[in-house]
């Protein structure tokens, strides 16, 4: 039994679906991609077998060359709250030949170019004991302001670079994750670390139209046969689920959406006894009582939801703290404005939304991606709610808040000054051009552990570099309820998530 406590399966891995003029559009309200599956751990890769899902067919539903087609590549917006004007750049990094039109001072683009031209070592003449200390011990921002030179102007374009990524701004991500993430201002700085393997460079991401959500799709189609049709990763993705069918009394696996378990407990205090798991559904209370446990939900929450939890996990299980994001879909009636444009992605450094761009290209099965300006298409936005200054686990928490506050109102109203702004010279209009509007608000986005002395975020639990890691010790089996999720990895990636359940129900067995 699964007791889910949202309205559909898969969690952050959300589909989004348009239908306009009789014809349904697909976009991803989470998890994008596959990214880089064949450097999968061995269980990750396995499940994507069993899923019959092919990574060498990639080739043949991603439109690669598309936009690129109708001239439409990377765009930087400038507006005119934080810059002084609405101005469009086309480009890489917003330096194309337009850059000179920009809303920023002479010295600014001069350091605008020689950030990306990244030439230069800041930090010449230092060990790489002291270069690494340096790293370190500065945010990303702080190094390129103290070391490399550069001005607030340049300083405010990329303070939200790292947003779309890491949930975080400039000022609060260590420049050692953008030295390693290959953004600008260290000059190919050697730290005396190994190269990633040269074959990870070939280990492109696999996309479906609705992100990893056709995963979850695949994944309860094989244990609930009666679901849905079909046999294929070509029919998942315009696949009709039968969701009466998700919670069957002669089922081997069943389905409960929209039940928030609330109380969980062992029958008297025994921690070899069977679990009581009390849920909310709608405006009922049931309990049901289990042989084995996996909680997979917010480490932080259960030990408000479980009395059976030992008081030093309990402080492991509150280390982790959740990034809030958002994600947008905006359908419209065509794309002729961005190809006019030339704007395939956006980065906007200072709007609401940081990113503008089109939805995965991707035609699958019976699904056909907009092959033509004069189709409608998604396009996707992002807006990470922060707290700039503050450390990033208090960011996210102000971030939370300021997300749960927000009015769907809000988003809108920022939809439609910011597409009409930006793309309102290529000859887009917002009232006759936008079709369709969601939002998927997640004030529980990626999973991160906080060091409770040093207050480090396990940004990337690989490079931790404290004994103790908090995720570990949250996620230690307590009687008979075991933990899977990404916060019991600290890291929100898919292949994360195959592995902590693969682990849980091992540790079950």
């Amino acid at each position: 039994l699964v007791l889910d406590n949202h309205d559909d399966f898969g969690g952050h891995a959300k589909r989004n679906e348009f239908t306009f003029d009789g014809r349904t559009f697909i976009g991803y309200g989470g998890t994008m991609l596959m990214e880089a599956p064949r450097s999968y751990p061995a269980v990750a890769k396995q499940v994507i077998r069993e899923l019959d899902i092919e990574l060498d067919r990639h080739s043949e539903s991603y439109h690669e060359d598309l936009f690129e087609s109708h001239g439409a590549g990377r765009a930087t917006f400038f507006d005119k709250e934080t810059f002084g004007s609405d101005y469009l750049v086309t480009g890489e990094h917003g330096l194309g030949e337009s850059i000179d039109g920009a809303p920023l001072s002479v010295s600014a683009k001069a350091e605008l170019e020689r950030l990306f031209a990244d030439e230069e070592d800041y930090l010449a003449g230092m060990t790489m004991a002291e270069r690494r200390a340096v790293l370190e011990s500065h945010s990303w921002r702080d190094y390129l302001a103290k070391f490399a030179g550069i001005g607030e102007e340049v300083l405010a374009f990329v303070q939200k670079w790292p947003h779309g990524v890491w949930a975080i701004g400039s000022d609060a991500l260590p420049a050692w994750m953008a030295w390693s993430e290959g953004y600008p201002g260290f000059a190919g700085m050697d730290l005396g670390q190994d190269d990633e393997d040269a074959s990870a460079e070939d280990d492109r991401g696999f996309y479906f139209p609705d992100g990893n959500a056709s995963i979850a799709r695949l994944l309860v189609r094989k244990l609930i046969a009666a679901a849905a049709p079909g046999s294929s990763i070509e029919d998942i993705v315009t696949a009709r689920f039968d969701y009466s069918r998700l919670d069957q009394a002669e089922s081997l696996t069943r389905i409960r959406l929209s039940s928030t378990v609330v109380d969980l407990r062992h029958h008297d205090g025994k921690l070899d006894a069977d679990v009581a798991v009390t849920y909310v559904s709608g405006d009922q209370v049931r309990t049901v009582t289990a042989n084995k446990v996996i909680w997979a939900g917010y480490h932080s929450m259960l030990p408000y939801v479980c009395p059976d939890v030992p008081e030093d996990q309990v402080a492991a299980l509150g280390s982790s703290v959740r990034a809030p994001l958002s994600y947008t879909n905006v359908l419209i009636r065509n794309w002729k404005s961005l190809a006019n444009l030339g704007v395939r992605r956006a980065y906007c450094p200072g709007s609401f939304f940081q990113t503008v761009m089109f939805t995965h290209p991707v035609s699958m099965g019976d699904y056909r991606f907009s092959q033509s300006p004069d189709e409608p298409v998604i396009l996707h936005l992002q807006h990470i709610p922060l707290a700039p200054g503050l450390p990033a686990p208090d960011q996210f928490r102000v971030g939370r808040q300021a997300l749960l506050e927000t009015t769907f109102e809000t988003f809108e109203r920022n939809v439609r000054d910011q597409l009409g702004r930006m793309l309102g010279p290529g000859g887009f209009d917002p009232a006759r051009d936008i079709a369709g509007i969601t939002v998927n608000r997640w004030p529980h986005g990626y999973a991160y552990s906080v060091d409770a002395r040093s207050g480090d975020v396990a940004w990337w639990p690989e490079h931790w570099q404290h004994d103790r890691r908090p995720w570990v010790d949250a996620r230690q089996r307590v009687g008979n309820i075991v933990f899977a999720g990404t916060d019991a990895s600290s890291n929100a990636m898919t292949e994360s998530a195959i592995e902590e359940a693969h682990r849980a129900v091992h540790e079950l067995t």
